[in-house]
């Protein structure tokens, strides 16, 4: 009897689930692990079914025959597991990305690859070798000299003077080529500037030019050619310190004696004029150089016995006061008209009228820089066996 009603009450509740089962959307047809141990139920349900049920599980009967509910929160099926996966896959992409090379494919100038873009990538930034800054390939005409290729290039290449031969293998006519061509006076191939061509590539006029060009020239002998020159570029001597340096002498023995307007007709010829002392300094050295036997053609004081300084006017006085052109009262002056010194002294009485305006005095001197005596005379004034020409352009 009592087996019979406890039989009879499964049969109850088994119908009951049954009649719940077919009152829902669907029910699950796997069986849970508390199912198994008492047996599965087919609900029978259809794909459809299945497809829907997307948010619940298999009620699961205990063993005290009761019911609960599997269903769960999750959002279209889509579990914890899945979003993990799915995050987990883009990190790992990113990952990847990120140890990309960044210069792979960019053409960068100068890595010492070839990429898009480069003609030619050595790895420096160079211009003189067979590979650009800009890594295009050495050109002639790119403005850069090609090491060991190229002699010339400054981006014209028409082989006009200073420039450069059309090929850039070599130099277009130019100072130093030992020709003369374009605006040159001479060239001779060398930078000395003591044999009569300057470096840059001009015949110096007087020591002025050759120490305006080269302001390290010592005092010595060097080779010019004044404007108006109608021999061949001699040799003078060259001041080069005094009063700044850039004094010219040339020191001139004429076959027989000459009156200053002999001596400054043949210093004419080579561009100069007879010698004017401009300071005491210049005329201490002038005294040097006339009694220096090392100097042209021998040594002796009557290189300075007459002077391109002349009366203003026939009979111009000068007595008893300084001769020199800080003097407004003295009559005479240099021929040039340019600064002059003969001495400051107010003792000598001389010159006292007796001249004429081409006509030189007479000069004697103690020492260097120090006057013995001055004389005016009349006619063609007084006349030397010696005397010196100079180029006048220096000025103190």
């Amino acid at each position: 009897m009592m087996r019979a009603m406890k039989l009879h009450s499964l049969t109850s509740l088994l119908a009951t689930s049954a009649a719940a089962c077919l009152s829902l959307s669907a029910c699950s047809t796997e069986p849970t692990d508390d199912d198994t141990s008492m047996g599965s139920a087919d609900t029978g349900t259809d794909e459809a079914d299945e497809a829907d049920d997307d948010t619940t599980t298999d009620d699961e009967v205990g063993t005290d025959g009761t019911t609960t509910d599997g269903t769960t929160d999750g959002t279209d099926g889509t579990d914890s597991t899945d979003s993990t996966d799915s995050t987990d896959e883009a990190d790992s992409t990113d990952e990847a990305d990120s140890t990309d090379d960044p210069d792979e494919g960019e053409g960068i100038c100068g890595n010492g690859l070839i990429e898009d873009g480069e003609e030619c990538d050595d790895g420096n930034t160079v211009n003189e070798d067979g590979c650009l800054a800009d890594c295009t390939p050495a050109s002639c005409g790119d403005t850069y000299i090609n090491a060991g290729v190229e002699a010339c290039d400054d981006g014209v290449n028409d082989g006009s003077y200073g420039g450069c031969a059309e090929d850039c293998l070599s130099a277009g006519p130019n100072c130093g080529d030992g020709e003369v061509n374009g605006p040159e006076t001479c060239d001779d191939g060398n930078e000395d500037s003591a044999d009569g061509c300057l470096a840059s590539c001009e015949v110096p006029g007087s020591c002025l030019d050759i120490l305006d060009y080269d302001d390290t020239s010592m005092d010595g002998e060097y080779i010019i050619s004044p404007e108006g020159n109608q021999a061949d570029p001699f040799p003078v001597h060259c001041d080069m310190s005094t009063d700044g340096g850039g004094y010219t002498f040339l020191k001139v023995q004429p076959e027989g004696a000459a009156f200053a307007i002999d001596a400054e007709a043949y210093c004419d010829t080579l561009g100069m004029q007879l010698w004017i002392p401009r300071t005491q300094a210049h005329s201490a050295s002038g005294w040097d150089v006339g009694n220096d036997d090392g100097i042209g053609p021998d040594a002796s004081p009557d290189y300075l016995r007459i002077l391109g300084i002349y009366p203003e006017e026939d009979g111009a006085t000068c007595l008893s006061m300084p001769m020199n052109s800080d003097n407004e009262d003295c009559g005479w002056g240099s021929s040039d008209g340019e600064v002059w010194w003969v001495h400051d002294r107010s003792d000598v009485t001389e010159p006292n009228g007796d001249n004429q305006t081409h006509g030189s005095m007479s000069y004697t001197w103690i020492e260097a820089g120090v006057l013995n005596w001055h004389n005016d005379t009349n006619g063609n004034g007084s006349a030397s066996t010696r005397y010196m020409c100079d180029v006048g352009d220096k000025l103190p």
